[in-house]
């Protein structure tokens, strides 16, 4: 025949056999699927920002949490162990690889033996060796859909791994938010202590001179001690704060202060002021930045590839077996022979009767894929609730630390009014007393307010996206591997 012709034939039986082949289960892709979901603009009005959401925390302008982050995210052992899970699947989908190749395996034996069967043949010694070749031609595309499904359960890991990161440079942000606001209000507290053991000296020293009265000064020590009693409740949560940086750094709870070498997490320092404008960014385009999202697609992915696995146990499946080699064998009194040992085998299986067991693998798998659709969209309406709501705690944050900062301001001046016109026996010191409530209340409220601003801004980050590379889970895997 003509070689011509033979590679023509060749290429004709090997298109055949591919057009047999099952595919995965149709479903849209990620793009499409988000276009369904996602408005065209947000419903909240932010400012905008041309600034990448990627390293968000430097937004912030506080080199101490910028480091502290990054320290959770090179050393947090649930990170780690993220890794690790990717790896294992990258090994899986290695494994499921390796089915669509030929197997090559090398034998030898080596026999001493006596034989007594008549005719007498004393001993026996036969030595061989030679090599076995298999394949399992994977004509119907049930292994090939297996490592689909394997390298999507990759994918979504590496999207879990990305997804974790995010979550923890989150959480890491808001413990030391929380951090600080603790110490602020520690400080705040420590401040009116000073004010009120002002005013308890005052009405002391009044009482002396028979300007003021017992239940002045009693009143005055009521206010200092309900301060006091107070200061210990915040410093216990400063602490905690502190254990839980630690855990998140993959450290133990005492070694908090070598966290990080030449910045300190121990004493008051202002909390960390976001910015005022959010990342300019569509709602199809965050959802499909968002590695929560990515995840879910991924499980569609896996789902869809297995329902084509379980379609393709409806056909036959073959199996190509080769042997070769030598074998020697000598008898006593007799001349060595050695023979070459050959076979070829190809055999086929394909199901007749499985009393219903192939169709209700299809219905399962095909049901399962339905729940991780569905479960796709319920990710996706969940993320854009999470930042519409975040982009309007942002907004309203801002305007609550700008009143309450006003606020402030004249509750200060209404308490040095008070005291300086209590001090001249110009007013009671039922005023001074009103006075220190308020601007105790003042200033906490505003500390409040801007801590809850801060953490607005943090799960305004989280919520978009930001914080994580696409290409992170492999450099992590890769550094692990080395």
């Amino acid at each position: 025949m003509n070689p011509m012709m033979k590679r023509a034939l060749a290429a004709m039986m090997i298109a055949s056999l591919a057009a047999c082949a099952v595919q995965p289960e149709s479903h849209a892709n990620l793009p499409q699927t988000v276009q369904t979901v996602a408005p065209t603009t947000w419903s909240v009005d932010a400012p905008h920002d041309t600034k990448d959401a990627a390293a968000w925390w430097a937004q912030f302008g506080d080199p101490v949490m910028h480091r502290l982050v990054q320290t959770v995210l090179d050393n947090n052992l649930d990170v780690k162990a993220a890794v690790e899970r990717v790896k294992q699947a990258q090994a899986v989908a290695t494994q499921r690889g390796a089915v669509l190749l030929p197997q090559l395996d090398a034998n030898a034996q080596a026999a001493d033996e006596r034989q007594n069967a008549p005719p007498p043949l004393g001993y026996v010694r036969q030595a061989g060796f030679g090599l076995a070749a298999s394949w399992t031609p994977d004509i119907f595309g049930g292994e090939r859909l297996a490592l689909l499904a394997a390298q999507a359960q990759t994918s979504g890991r590496e999207a879990a791994l990305n997804e974790l990161r995010l979550a923890l440079a989150a959480n890491a942000a808001s413990a030391y938010i929380d951090l600080r606001w603790a110490q602020a209000d520690l400080q705040i507290l420590q401040d009116n202590e000073q004010i009120r053991s002002r005013a308890l000296k005052l009405t002391q020293e009044r009482l002396h001179y028979g300007l003021s009265t017992q239940l002045d000064v009693a009143r005055a020590r009521n206010q200092l001690e309900d301060v006091q009693a107070r200061i210990p409740r915040t410093q216990s949560t400063i602490q905690h704060q502190l254990s839980l940086i630690a855990v998140y750094s993959g450290r133990a709870p005492e070694s908090v202060d070598g966290l990080l070498s030449g910045d300190t997490l121990v004493g008051a320092v202002a909390i960390p002021v976001p910015p005022t404008d959010v990342p300019q960014t569509l709602p199809s385009d965050a959802l499909l930045r968002r590695p929560d999202v990515r995840t879910a697609y991924a499980g569609v992915e896996q789902r869809a590839a297995e329902v084509g696995a379980a379609k393709a146990q409806r056909y036959p499946q073959f199996r190509l077996s080769l042997t070769d080699g030598l074998l020697a064998s000598s008898y006593l009194g007799l001349p060595t022979l050695t023979d070459n040992l050959f076979s070829a085998a190809l055999s086929a299986t394909s199901p007749i009767f499985n009393a219903g067991r192939i169709t209700a693998n299809i219905d399962e798998n095909e049901s399962r894929m339905h729940e991780s659709q569905l479960g796709l969209q319920q990710t996706m309406l969940q993320a854009l609730k999470e930042i519409e709501d975040t982009r309007s705690d942002l907004v309203s944050g801002a305007v609550q630390v700008e009143r309450l900062g006003g606020a402030l301001d004249a509750s200060n001046q209404a308490l040095h009014l008070s005291s300086a016109l209590y001090k001249n026996g110009a007013s009671s010191f039922l005023d001074v007393l009103d006075a220190q409530e308020v601007y105790l209340r003042d200033e906490q409220s505003l500390n409040q307010a801007r801590r809850e601003h801060a953490l607005a801004a943090v799960a305004l980050y989280r919520s978009l996206g930001g914080g994580w590379d696409p290409d992170a889970a492999s450099a992590d895997v890769a550094s692990a591997a080395r």
